[in-house]
This record gives C-alpha cells, sequence and structure tokens, in this order.
C-alpha cells in the first residue's frame, strides 16, 4: 500500500498590520501656549486647580469609608462644646468631609471660568500662530506658484499638439489618454489652477 505523505500546512503568515511611522512634517508651527502666553498661563492653572480637586476628591471618599466603618460615638462639635469634652473623630471627619465638598464646588467654578477665557482667547492664539508661520508660507506658496505655472504653460503646450493633430481631422485618441482632465480644459478661464491662483491672491499672495 503506497504511503502517502501528509501535506504540510502552510506556515502561519503574519497578519499583523506594518505600523507606518507619521511623516515628519517639514515645518513646526508656534504652539498656542508660545503663540499667546496668557493662554499657556490659564491651561497650567486649570491643569493645577484639576489636579487639586482630584486630591480633594480622594481625600473624600477614603475619609467617608472611613467614617462608614466607624461605630464609635459620634459627638459633634456643638454637643461636645456642652458636655464640655471634645468631638468625636468621626465628628471631625464629617467636618472635613464637608469642608472638602465646598472645596471641590468651588474649584469646579474656577474650572469652568478658566475653561471660558481659554475658549475665549483660543482665537487670538489662532491669529497669532497663522500670523508668525505667514513668511513661510509666503515662500511656499511661491513656490508651489511657480510650480503650478510651468505646468500650466505644459498643458496649453500639450493641448497645441492635440488641436493640432485634430486639425487635420484626425482623433488624437490614437495617442492613448493624454489629456489631464483633472486640470480642466486650457481654454478655461476658471480651469483649477487659474481658481487656485486667484484665490490666492484673494488671500494677499503674490500669484
Amino acid at each position: 500500500m503506497p504511503i502517502f505523505n501528509k501535506a504540510k500546512k502552510p506556515k502561519h503568515e503574519d497578519r499583523a498590520i506594518a505600523k507606518v511611522e507619521p511623516r515628519k512634517l517639514s515645518f513646526t508651527a508656534l504652539p498656542p501656549r508660545e503663540a499667546l502666553p496668557a493662554l499657556g498661563e490659564d491651561e497650567d492653572r486649570r491643569a493645577a486647580i484639576f489636579a487639586d480637586r482630584a486630591a480633594y476628591v480622594a481625600e473624600r471618599r477614603a475619609l467617608m469609608v472611613e467614617i462608614e466603618a466607624d461605630k464609635s460615638i459620634d459627638i459633634a462639635p456643638e454637643v461636645a462644646e456642652l458636655i464640655g469634652e471634645a468631638p468625636s473623630t468621626k465628628a471631625k471627619k464629617r467636618e472635613r468631609v464637608a469642608e472638602l465638598r465646598r472645596m471641590e464646588t468651588v474649584a469646579g467654578q474656577a474650572i469652568e471660568l478658566i475653561e471660558k477665557r481659554i475658549a475665549a482667547a483660543r482665537p487670538l492664539a489662532e491669529r497669532a500662530i497663522c500670523a508668525a508661520a505667514r513668511p513661510e508660507a509666503e515662500k511656499r506658496v511661491a513656490a508651489l506658484v511657480e510650480a503650478l505655472q510651468a505646468v500650466d504653460a505644459a498643458h496649453m503646450e500639450l493641448n497645441d499638439l492635440i488641436l493640432a493633430i485634430e486639425a487635420q481631422g484626425v482623433s488624437a485618441g490614437g495617442l492613448g489618454q493624454i489629456k489631464p482632465f483633472f486640470l480642466g480644459d486650457r481654454q478655461d478661464p476658471q480651469r483649477k489652477i487659474a481658481e487656485y491662483t486667484k484665490e490666492l491672491r484673494g488671500a494677499g499672495y503674490d500669484a
């Protein structure tokens, strides 16, 4: 009887998707907190208050657990004063819990106010960031416009070639699909490159 070898199982393929590192940008914009120092100060202040409030919450919850577990007599400060004794530890903890609740509320109100100030300052920071980046933007826009003008000229020359063939009563289709339709008609004053340069001029750039 012939012996058949068992088919070898294919090696497990690694289907994990390779992580693609994000491309490093060739320009670093000014951070909002540097563009508007007052914004950075408010953000730092908000972070500090957030941390304080978190500490208040943690302490209050721990004290509430201790109070719940404490089965001793609860002597309030007012009662302790009348009987000439010190308030119970449990009563002191209750007072601290009430104080912590008040501090949490005040911290929340402060955070809300600071967040409103941060929101109001954002537009100012954005304008400052764009103003700082404007010189570099002008340089890069100029380079792009120069490249687009070269594309526009090359587009016209290609269009002239196609028109010359068609003037002989021949379809230029024999050359294959060579018309860059994504650029629009070269004779159209509203073609994409023309419209883009018009928008640049409207934004104050040389185009």
